[in-house]
């Protein structure tokens, strides 16, 4: 979906949200992209573009069709389908005066596939490091139909600016939030419901600097008038390929009787819980990340932290939940159009520095939300299929697609499809995603009510299965 964008926000979309975050093999791509679609023009152009530019337009048009033909999981899509699209659009993109113009023709004709990890990356931010966006530390995750503060990052932007989790963002620098959201409806697939919260993150956005004006209702009523400065991303810039750079942070501690308190839990029942919270699947954080699991071996509980972690290297995963399986276990099956491959764990029994260490045998709480994507849906699916996890918190992206890139003969680089993934039992996180099953997910009552929900209900939940023997 196309959407338009207010007038007085179309300069800082497109300076920001193509750019928040790069989003390599396995990552949510719909949840954020990158396209900068122009408002409807009062006028349409008088004459098509003429000579090379045209020819380059073509040539671009049927690069992104030819690859997606003969790449995308399903074969089927030979028979008819994709042709019918490229007749209806290829005139479109022959015919745009620029790669703006050309892109959101592209970009129309990859939404009609209805499915993630397919985008159009500008060449402006394809590997740059220019191309970080602005952080804000503020969740916002649709509830109901209003954007609701789910989540506040101490020590960010948001949380200097004393913005509160329950609260409703209603309107940006004088603009109604109601205008992105009400053309939306309420989403059939998951498909709408990313492109909804694209659409809503690039309204919202900013680039490092920008001290943007935000208006707030929170839950009773009154309103709350204020402003943050974006910041730069917090984390380590990393890059895959000839995809933008991207921040990879990594959060790991012990729970403090202080913090569990404030949850309204009693301390001494939670007892010693592990957190682990991590940005992206990416290798500078993967032995950082086993470093603090394999410190954990003695908790009573773990919590695992994927709110907001839009996924990264497949495989990692397989690593990953090697801590909590003590023996080789398929979290799930990736099919391409040409082979099949099993996301086997690999048991993590011995730590970095020699030692037998066995793996963690007690309860695993895993925390998700509408931007959890991809390998961690991947790796959330496969936990709870094995029936070795539970996750807390709104239902995840649905973008669970593996893809790769396809530089293209302008510049700008093709993110497309390439095969499917499903958990041993048969389940299809694509489209679906990855839902809490104990309990009820957190509405907006309980964002009001708790500094964070999804956290209370998963140490009340580990509380109650309190630690097994260590296998």
């Amino acid at each position: 979906m196309n959407g338009w964008i207010p007038a007085p926000h179309f300069s800082r979309l497109c300076d920001t949200s193509a750019m928040t975050r790069a989003l390599p093999v396995f990552l949510a791509i719909s949840l954020l992209g990158w396209s900068c679609t122009t408002p409807p023009a009062a006028t349409p152009p008088k004459s098509p573009p003429q000579g090379s530019l045209a020819e380059m337009n073509g040539d671009v048009f049927d690069q992104v069709w030819v690859v997606i033909r003969d790449t995308h999981p399903d074969p089927s899509i030979n028979l008819g389908t994709w042709n019918d699209v490229r007749l209806r659009f290829r005139a479109q993109a022959v015919q745009s005066h620029n790669d703006a113009e050309l892109r959101a023709t592209l970009d129309d004709m990859i939404e009609t596939l209805g499915e993630s990890h397919f985008a159009i990356i500008p060449s402006a931010v394809s590997g740059t490091a220019e191309a970080s966006g602005g952080w804000s530390g503020m969740t916002l995750q649709i509830i109901d139909g209003q954007a609701i503060v789910t989540h506040v990052a101490p020590g960010s932007p948001a949380s200097a600016a004393q913005i509160k989790t329950g609260w409703e963002i209603t309107q940006s620098e004088g603009d109604s939030v109601g205008a992105i959201l009400v053309p939306f409806g309420e989403p059939r697939t998951s498909l709408e419901r990313l492109s909804r919260e694209r659409a809503l993150a690039g309204f919202l956005g900013g680039r490092p600097g920008m001290t943007p004006t935000y208006t707030f209702v929170d839950s009773g009523g009154a309103t709350h008038t204020t402003h943050l400065t974006f910041e730069d991303p917090p984390g380590e810039a990393v890059t895959l390929g000839n995809l933008p750079p991207f921040p990879a942070d990594l959060e790991s501690k012990w729970l403090s009787t202080a913090e569990i308190a404030a949850l309204g839990l009693d301390p001494t029942a939670c007892d010693r819980i592990g957190y682990l919270r991590f940005s992206v699947w990416m290798t500078p954080l993967a032995a950082r990340i086993d470093d603090a699991l394999f410190g954990f071996r003695g908790a009573d509980g773990i919590v695992i932290d994927l709110r907001g972690n839009p996924g990264g290297l497949g495989f990692m995963a397989t690593g990953v939940a090697g801590h909590f399986l003590a023996e080789p276990t398929s979290l799930g099956t990736m099919r391409t159009r040409d082979s099949e491959l099993s996301f086997k764990t690999n048991p993590r029994i011995v730590d970095r520095t020699g030692n037998t260490v066995g793996t963690f045998g007690g309860p695993l709480a895993l925390l998700i939300d509408a931007h959890t994507g991809s390998t961690s849906e991947i790796f959330a699916a496969g936990l709870v299929d094995a029936k070795r996890a539970e996750c807390f918190g709104r239902t995840s992206a649905g973008a669970a697609l593996p893809a790769t890139t396809h530089t293209l003969k302008n510049g700008d680089v093709l993110l497309h499809a390439i095969g499917d993934f499903r958990t041993p039992s048969g389940v299809s996180v694509e489209g679906a995603g990855v839902s809490q099953s104990v309990g009820s997910a957190p509405a907006r009552a309980d964002y009001t009510a708790s500094p964070d929900p999804e956290l209370r209900d998963a140490l009340a939940w580990i509380e109650q299965h309190r630690r097994k023997p260590t296998q």
